[in-house]
């Protein structure tokens, strides 16, 4: 309940008591019976989402269009969102590399009163770029690229008339977001659209290509490493083993992730749980822990620093977090999937199967190894030195050009 208040607290501050209030009611209602239950009016709320032909079909020219501009439909942002963090990253670099005319239409449902106070809760929380906001989706104008940022807003890209180039900016693979019902399939039937795909990952590329005939280009992974670098590590004579622990996040395997940290705990009694990503105080946790919960992104490097090795599990597309904890030094396991290996080699990361004896066998041996968990750490550590947001917005603006 504390922790409630503290972050009620937090968006009041940040955003104002009415918004503070719409997000409070709608956490609620999301956690009232599952499925359409929850939805008053299926029908009105997927037939929106399905979209509808909009845009006169103009014949665009360089003459009466910018043939730089690029119009995002995002859905309704949250300010820690890592998926509306990357969005806003790639927008701004983008803005130095040819595409200054950038423009964000806020999808509906939006919990803003106006356009004035969108665009400021936008600048507080992911910096001010310059970038224009208008919200819903019937506030598309004519722009040479129309980029959809999620399954809910790929319909309504696609059946827009006034632009040169629909894109695709695919971060996971989310019809996994879902059980295999109406949601999985609305989201699936996205990469039928004929959109292009700008992807997180060859990963991606590769999975909607081959499985869906997309057209797509991929992108790599890259960190801050002013922020995320090695740091100095305090005396402690216990080992500490990071863990991302999302239990709300399905993909992010909590569960699984727990009973093997168990089993490690019992292995090596000389050891201690380090959690960050989601409060777990409410969890009977029976092992000896510590439980961060969401923190700030400016605390993290000093916590990945403290730990032997790190615990980052993914039933679907990887996080930036092995990137980012390798550029602190500190060990990676990681599960041995296409989708969560295509970043770092056996060389750089430490790859188990999806299951509680695998992963906790490769924890065991990597504490018990530290010269070779040390050697692998640094060749990750070189990895994401060599990393570069800027170059990776390099390739997806030369992308963009060829079109």
């Amino acid at each position: 309940m504390l922790n409630n208040i503290r972050a009620f607290n937090r968006v009041v501050r940040r955003d104002g008591v009415r918004v503070a209030a719409k997000k409070v009611i709608r956490r609620l209602l999301a956690q009232t019976s599952g499925g359409l239950n929850s939805i008053p009016d299926p029908i009105k709320h997927y037939e929106f989402l399905l979209g509808e032909e909009s845009g006169f079909g103009l014949k665009l020219t360089s003459e009466n269009l910018d043939q730089s501009s690029i119009t995002w439909l995002i859905p309704d942002f949250e300010a820690q969102s890592g998926g509306h963090i990357n969005i806003f990253r790639m927008i701004q670099l983008l803005k130095d590399r040819g595409f200054p005319n950038q423009h964000v239409v806020i999808m509906e449902p939006y919990r803003w009163s106006s356009v004035e106070e969108a665009q400021a809760a936008l600048s507080r929380s992911f910096g001010d770029y310059g970038i224009t906001v208008s919200l819903g989706v019937r506030s598309i104008e004519p722009c040479a690229y129309l980029v959809a940022t999620g399954w809910q807003t790929a319909y309504w890209v696609s059946k827009y008339k006034d632009t040169l180039h629909k894109l695709y900016f695919v971060q996971d693979f989310e019809p996994a977001f879902y059980s295999q019902g109406s949601d999985y399939y609305f989201a699936e039937n996205t990469y039928r659209l004929g959109l292009t795909g700008i992807t997180a990952g060859s990963w991606l590329a590769d999975k909607l290509a081959d499985e869906y005939g997309m057209k797509t280009f991929s992108y790599s992974f890259a960190c801050d490493t002013e922020l995320y670098k090695p740091g100095i590590r305090h005396e402690n004579s216990t080992k500490q083993i990071f863990f991302y622990a999302r239990p709300v996040t399905p993909r992010r395997c909590f569960e699984i992730g727990l009973l093997a940290l168990r089993k490690v705990c019992e292995a090596m009694p000389n050891t201690s749980v380090v959690f960050a990503g989601w409060d777990v105080k409410g969890y009977h946790i029976p092992f000896p822990h510590v439980s961060h919960g969401g923190v700030s992104v400016a605390q993290l490097p000093n916590i990945y620093a403290q730990c032997d090795v790190a615990l980052i599990l993914s039933a679907t597309n990887l996080s930036l977090l092995p990137l980012e904890v390798a550029a602190c030094g500190c060990p990676v396991v990681l599960n041995d999937n296409p989708q969560s290996n295509w970043l770092l080699s056996n060389e750089e990361a430490n790859y188990c199967e999806l299951s509680v004896e695998s992963i906790a066998a490769t924890i065991v041996n990597v504490l018990k190894n530290p010269v070779e968990a040390k050697k692998k750490a640094s060749a990750a550590l070189a990895h994401s030195q060599n990393s570069s947001w800027e170059n990776e917005a390099d390739e997806v603006a030369k992308f963009l050009k060829t079109l």
